[in-house]
């Protein structure tokens, strides 16, 4: 799906529970749209546009609950974020350049988000705890 000014879709995710989608586009953009009020308009008007990618959203997903959404780019080295969905705002610690993704391809959430694996080009898969949804964690 492309629209005007040659902007085109490369990705959707929807949140588990059905009411947010993340749009990736070929500009590094990913819109979050409230997703009944999407289908109401030919022109949605975006809840966020996340703007810290600068090539093509080749991936999203999001976690279990809905509360963070995974990007990332395999064109550029290192392009993947976290998104907190309720303060709709990337988490700015991390990664950090010293974080080996090298080219994400994929990535997926546990099914209750206590990891995050991420594979890449050079055939691995990282493996990452995340505290707040880990209940082992002390």
């Amino acid at each position: 799906v492309c629209r005007a000014g040659s902007t085109c879709t490369r990705s959707i995710a929807l949140s588990p529970d059905g009411r947010t989608m993340a749009v990736g586009s070929t500009n590094g953009v990913a819109n979050l749209y409230n997703l009944h009020t999407a289908m109401q308009s030919r022109n949605p008007a975006p809840l966020k546009a996340i703007m810290n990618l600068t090539t093509a959203i080749d991936n999203l997903t999001f976690n279990h609950d809905g509360q963070l959404l995974a990007l990332s780019s395999r064109r550029k080295k290192d392009a993947f974020r976290l998104f907190n969905v309720s303060s709709l705002s990337v988490y700015p610690n991390w990664p950090t350049d010293s974080t080996p993704i090298h080219y994400a391809s994929c990535m997926q959430f546990s099914p209750t988000s206590g990891m995050l694996a991420i594979g890449n080009d050079r055939g691995r898969c990282l493996l990452y705890r995340l505290h707040h949804y880990n209940p082992l964690h002390v």
